[in-house]
């Protein structure tokens, strides 16, 4: 573990036999990621990446999960998702590392600041932090990450059944307190606290915790929304939520029902699919050129059937580099038309070409 920053652990041997897969060659054209793949210590310099990167850091925890009385196992998360992203076809242009993992401190918290600073760190290089969970208290480590590095706070968008707004107890935060400590850091600086939460399930939330989204100013879609005749309300109370915010974006994959999901730390028997709608959305999200950093959290590879979960969370991994790559083209073909690369306008739309809906 490095001595310059605490819970980091380099990629090691270990990090590198998770990409492994199917070698069709050399040839760009036939390359897979764990052939693409560069690992990357983050305990030493960074170079600036000029070229479109997404940087993979494990929060390799589940000691939040298990200070909220969850089930254990998301600490191996991390390792499957790397798994099961490995045989993925590569995106031309773009790049991917891996930046080993964040492993669990003393406390939720200290594991918070550790992932903080890493996500810093990668967002200043100029490349897209994907964090692969892990518990999802990663979600505090990620905004604030993002917060200090770009200097203002970002939107938190969230798919999840769960709200995540718990109050904090007493003896420190955990899995269910990471939007109530970005709620208390935005009030402490008198900074707006933009939360999204999609495909909420009312079992899944105690009446308080809606009382404290409504007074938390937060904007909540139901699973009832995923539908694709109600995308257009959806895409709508986004863009008014987000406003002119960058975006920190979460995928804790409890939302998905438990069929497509059941190694998660809180199965959801009646979440949403990834479908056509949720793949819209997301697709939208990325698109817009406002996400600063992505997650995908509560992996609990024990409990999964099938790596059903992992093959999801790894299928939200390959939708990101898509996003980026979809993000990169809009700026370029914006530049072309003299109308400056910003992400100044509205986040969603009809989504990229080609979309199945």
């Amino acid at each position: 573990m490095s001595a310059e920053l605490p819970c980091y652990k380099p990629p090691s041997r270990e990090t590198r036999a998770c990409w492994n897969g199917r070698d069709d060659g050399d040839d760009s054209d036939v390359q897979r990621w764990h052939q693409a793949i560069s690992l990357i210590d983050l305990s030493k310099p960074l170079d600036y990446f000029f070229e479109p990167t997404i940087c993979f850091i494990g929060y390799a925890s589940d000691l939040g999960v298990r200070e909220n009385l969850g089930r254990a196992g998301a600490a191996e998360g991390p390792a499957r998702l790397r798994v099961r992203m490995a045989s993925f076809p590569v995106v031309q242009g773009v790049a991917l590392a891996d930046c080993g993992d964040i492993v669990a401190g003393a406390t939720v918290l200290e594991t918070q600041e550790a992932l903080a600073t890493v996500v810093e760190q990668i967002v200043r290089s100029g490349a897209l932090p994907v964090i692969l969970g892990g518990g999802h208290d990663q979600a505090f480590g990620h905004f604030l990450g993002v917060a200090r590095a770009r200097g203002t706070p970002p939107a938190c968008i969230n798919f999840d059944a769960h709200l995540d707004l718990r109050p904090i107890p007493a003896g420190g935060p955990n899995s269910g307190t990471p939007f109530t400590q970005v709620w208390e850091w935005c009030k402490s600086r008198n900074a707006p606290f933009r939360y999204t939460a999609l495909g909420v399930q009312r079992n899944g939330n105690t009446a308080q915790l809606f009382t404290r989204a409504e007074q938390a100013g937060a904007t909540l879609v139901d699973a009832d929304g995923f539908a694709l005749d109600t995308l257009d309300i959806v895409m709508e109370a986004i863009n008014d939520a987000v406003d002119e915010a960058e975006i920190c974006l979460s995928v804790d994959l409890d939302v998905f029902a438990a069929g497509f999901a059941p190694g998660v730390s809180a199965p959801t028997a009646m979440g949403i699919g990834p479908d056509a709608a949720f793949r819209r959305i997301f697709r939208g999200l990325m698109a817009s050129g406002r996400v600063r950093g992505v997650e995908i959290a509560e992996l609990c590879p024990a409990l999964d059937v099938d790596d059903r979960t992992a093959r999801l969370g790894a299928a939200v991994a390959f939708e990101v580099a898509l996003g980026v790559l979809d993000a990169v083209n809009d700026d370029d073909s914006d530049d072309a038309d003299g109308e400056g690369g910003d992400s100044g306008g509205e986040i969603l739309g009809d989504g990229p070409s080609g979309d199945d809906a």
